[in-house]
């Protein structure tokens, strides 16, 4: 199974040149089960109402003024080139979901302010390597691991892992040869043009928008349906099969990206099937996002009277990949509480917090 390379060369990036940009100073890399980060720059993963305390804390909404020092901090701090928020694909769905057009237009202005374009893969593109890898680990395979993954990118094109958010001035306008660096500057700043509208799903010409959201609203339909079945089908086996079902359906969830990863590395996957529970455990503690998402569907389903809800869907994808991959995590209370309360971001070293108003104190900190 194979993307497009998302990773355009920095200068194609789009951000507009009077902005310091936060390179991407770390590699994030699964290997032999464990992950490894060189970090020079804090990695701080934000929940879409997070970013909305900020938008309205920098636009001046009376709502946001008790966020105008977690703005304020998390400005400096990406300027200093101390922090990055990156942004991942279900902030770009969330986005898309106000019918509002000014409320996302300031939205997207906040989130690439702030997160200078800096994105996180999507789940289709971590999950191979990260079964790739896992497949080599637990079943002692003679191949080569596969090249590092690039978890952090820029831009759209680097969220939704395609090449189909790239503008590129052209060569003449109206009859006349572009210079060499006029075409460039009209590159850059189309290129960032286009960012802000695509984030904000903002269409100049007529009342067509891209509406990402409607796509996961019907695959979140689908995610509650199916966690609703698993919940009725525990209810018949005892509650004591959790934990079963919940390995069980992490691996049906990952079957195809499986399937191909084996076929190309010529493993027959019985090796791993036939071997028992603990090595099934073992492949998927290996893989840290399907290992992440496995425990949050676990601890949601562990409370049978707590509903399902579409978007729910989009906080697990999120979660999945933020708490591995990021250093600190803001999301709201439930899942906060969830997480530290079973130590699912402790081997992975990830500050998980609720409250958007620690950020201030937590940025003073990594400067002493």
């Amino acid at each position: 199974m194979c993307w497009p390379d998302p990773s355009p060369h920095h200068e194609h990036t789009g951000i507009d040149p009077a902005l310091p940009v936060c390179e991407t100073r770390s590699s994030a890399v699964v290997a032999s089960g464990a992950l490894w980060n060189t970090r020079l720059v804090q990695r701080i993963y934000l929940d879409q109402d997070k970013w909305i305390d900020l938008a309205r804390a920098r636009i001046g909404h009376e709502l946001g003024k008790t966020y105008i020092a977690a703005y304020e901090a998390a400005k400096a701090a990406v300027e200093a080139g101390r922090a990055s928020f990156p942004l991942s694909s279900a902030h770009y769905f969330e986005t898309h979901k106000s019918a509002v057009a000014q409320r996302r237009v300031d939205l997207a202005h906040t989130m690439l302010e702030l997160s200078r374009l800096d994105a996180i893969a999507p789940p289709h593109v971590i999950v191979p390597y990260e079964i790739e890898a896992a497949l080599i680990e637990v079943l002692g395979l003679a191949n080569d691991p596969p090249q590092p993954l690039k978890v952090f990118g820029h831009g759209a094109n680097h969220v939704h892992a395609t090449r189909m958010f790239t503008y590129t001035a052209p060569e003449e306008f109206e009859g006349h040869l572009l210079p060499t660096d006029l075409r460039n500057l009209v590159t850059v700043r189309g290129q960032t043009h286009l960012e802000i509208i695509t984030l904000a799903d903002y269409p100049e010409f007529g009342n067509k928008r891209i509406q990402l959201n409607e796509h996961m609203r019907l695959t979140g339909t689908k995610f509650v349906y199916g966690q609703n079945t698993v919940r009725d089908r525990l209810g018949e086996l005892g509650r004591h099969r959790l934990g079963d079902m919940m390995t069980a359906t992490a691996i049906v969830d990952i079957v195809d990206p499986l399937l191909a990863t084996a076929e190309r590395l010529a493993v027959d996957l019985e090796r791993l099937f036939d071997s028992g529970p603990a090595l099934i455990t073992r492949f998927l503690e290996a893989m840290p996002s399907r290992w992440v998402e496995k425990e949050l569907r676990r601890l949601r389903q562990s409370n049978p009277q707590k509903r399902w809800e579409g978007n729910d869907l989009n906080d697990v994808t999120a979660l999945s990949i933020a708490v591995p991959y990021c250093d600190v995590v803001i999301t709201e209370g439930s899942w906060t509480a969830m997480i530290n309360n079973q130590k699912i971001n402790r081997r992975f070293n990830t500050q998980v917090l609720r409250n958007l108003r620690e950020l201030p104190d937590l940025l003073q900190a990594e400067t002493v």
